[in-house]
Parts: C-alpha cells; structure tokens; sequence
C-alpha cells in the first residue's frame, strides 16, 4: 500500500532561474526536442517570464529526470508536489508527453526580448529550428536544417538532441546524406580512374563519364549499405565510448554516428576533400560523444580515433605479413642460387 501511495504522487516542475543567455538557448533547444503539441515561439515566451511550469503533474521519476537534465543545461528547477486528487492527470509518455501551461504563451510582457531570443535561435532561412521534434517545416527542409546546424553549430546541435528518442530520423539522416555523397564523388572517382589508366597505358581514349546506370546503381546500393554500414559503426564506437566511461546508451552513440555521416559531403573537394573529411569526422564524433555520453573532451577524442587506430595497426600488421610471406617465397626459390641461407 506505501508504494502505491509513492506511485500517485505528482509534481509541477518549474524553471526558476537560467544561469545566462547561453543557458537559455540550450534549455529552449532542449525543451523543443521533448515537448509536444506547443510551438517553438510559446517556449520562447514562457521562458522570457520566469517562473517557467515545463510540465504539469508528472511522476517523481519523471520530475527527477527534467530536474537532472535541465540542471545539466543551466536552469534552477523547482518541484512542487500535488495533494493526490487535488489536479487532473496529464497523459504521460515520458518526458515526451509534457504540456506547458498556454498562459505562458499569452503574456505580453517581455515580447521584445522573446523577438529577439526567437531571431538568436531561428536556423539559417529564418526558420524555427526544431531538432528531433515535429516540424512546422518540410521533412526534407528538417534534413537541410539538420545538416547546417551539426556541420557549423555542432557543440549546440549535440546539447539540443534528446539522446532517447527518434531513433529513424538520425538513421534517415544518415543515409541521404551518404547516398548524396556518393553520387558527388562519382564524378572524381572516374577523373582519377582516368588519370590512372593514361599513366599505365599512355592512353587518353578513357571515357570521362559513366553511363546513367552506374548512378542508378548506386542510388539504389547506397542506401542499403549506409544501412548497415551504419549499425556496424555504431556498435565499434559503442564499445569503444564505453571502454573511456560513456555513459548514454546504444542510441545515443548511434545518433553521433548517422550525424556525423553529413560530413561525407566535404570529399567532393579537389585534392583536399578526403583528410578534410577524416579530420571533420573526427572533431564531430568527439563533440558528439562528449554531449550524449558525459564525458570529458580528452575521453572523447580517444574514444573517436580509437577505432581507426586499431583498424590502422591491423591494416599494418596484415601488410607486414604479407611482405614476409613474399620474402620467404622468394628465398625458397631462389635458395640453391642464395648458399648459407637457412630455409
């Protein structure tokens, strides 16, 4: 009977004080991600006319769990306990079920400072940005969106994301702008065959574009092995975030990883486009898994380049066996020509 007692009990949670503007902006972004049925604009206003009510009657273990995240991103939370019967209940599911209180979104005082703040924090186009959350906007126009703020707004991008939901999103994410990437650097890939085979044959009669069937081909072979490339590279940087202390889930490491995918677009650059891609990589993967696993950047940085420098030392080792294995077939055949040598 006590724990049913526990059970019952509901909170408000509000937002009493935000420790600076860039406070606000991570809270907003936050909000955004788990809020449904309000706009971006009445998050805004309640937020410009603190106290703040983010959500009404919710459990203990969901009040707990805004309490953690919203301290993390800068604001004083305050939880007020409800009398058990005294306020309807709200349909809950998750934080995602949360409700704010339309009042908010009806004072007028502080509409100057919600202009403004909605202008710092609109993406590029003027838009209202509203990452993982239903869009006013496009499902297309969300994936360009997407992919402007985590390449140029990347620390903001990964502190905004709510590492627990939409999984199909980020996956959706992921392959478009892989698929986009391969069909851009079809083009290089035939200059360089091109370039290739003159030097070896010293002829220049090699076609400089393929036929449409090569881009069906991989308008159709992308999206499957982005696929699964995808979950493949999710698991290795999973176990390696988890080897340096993560501490978020599959999801969340999976989410860094089909984001950080948009960074594919940059080796359509001449000379420069694949090591400016690594690096981009690199740096992405290191903010992402220190927002969404709470880690330090240090940890991070080795949880990121791990991988590749395990890869790398296979690749060698794999390289240096197969030179001694020439070598010893070498010196077999040639032995009764080589004296003194023991084989």
């Amino acid at each position: 009977m006590e724990n049913q007692g526990q059970e019952g009990i509901r909170y408000d949670v509000y937002i009493d004080s935000m420790k600076d503007e860039s406070s606000k902006k991570e809270i907003i972004m936050f909000l955004a991600g788990i809020v449904k049925h309000i706009q971006l604009e009445d998050i805004i206003s309640g937020i410009s006319n603190l106290p703040f009510k983010v959500v009404n009657a919710v459990t203990e273990q969901t009040a707990m769990k805004l309490q953690e995240r919203l301290g993390l991103r800068g604001a004083v939370v305050r939880l007020v306990q409800l009398v058990p019967g005294s306020i309807p209940v709200t349909n809950e599911h998750d934080t995602a079920g949360a409700r704010v209180p339309t009042e908010h979104a009806q004072q007028q005082s502080g509409a100057t400072e919600s202009t403004n703040v909605k202008q710092a924090y609109a993406a590029p186009g003027g838009q209202p940005f509203h990452e993982e959350a239903p869009a006013s906007v496009s499902y297309i126009k969300r994936l360009w969106l997407n992919w402007v703020e985590v390449m140029f707004n990347t620390t903001s991008f990964f502190k905004s994301i709510d590492e627990e939901k939409q999984v199909p999103f980020p996956v959706i994410f992921a392959i478009l702008w892989g698929t986009i990437a391969v069909l851009l650097n079809i083009p290089a890939v035939v200059y360089t065959q091109r370039t290739y085979l003159s030097f070896f044959t010293g002829s220049m009669h090699v076609p400089m574009v393929l036929p449409v069937s090569v881009y069906a081909s991989a308008l159709v072979i992308a999206p499957f092995f982005f696929f699964i490339f995808l979950f493949i590279m999710a698991g290795i940087y999973h176990i390696s975030v988890l080897l340096l202390g993560g501490k978020g889930g599959f999801v969340s490491t999976l989410k860094v990883v089909s984001y950080s995918t948009g960074a594919m677009v940059l080796e359509v650059i001449p000379y420069i486009g694949v090591p400016l891609f690594w690096a981009y990589s690199l740096y992405l993967y290191t903010i992402g898994f220190r927002e969404l696993h709470k880690i330090s950047t240090s940890r991070s940085f080795i949880a990121a380049i791990l991988p590749v420098m395990l890869l790398f030392m296979f690749l060698v080792i794999i390289l240096l066996l197969v030179v001694i294995g020439f070598g010893v077939n070498f010196l077999k055949q040639f032995r009764p020509q080589i004296p003194g040598v023991p084989i």
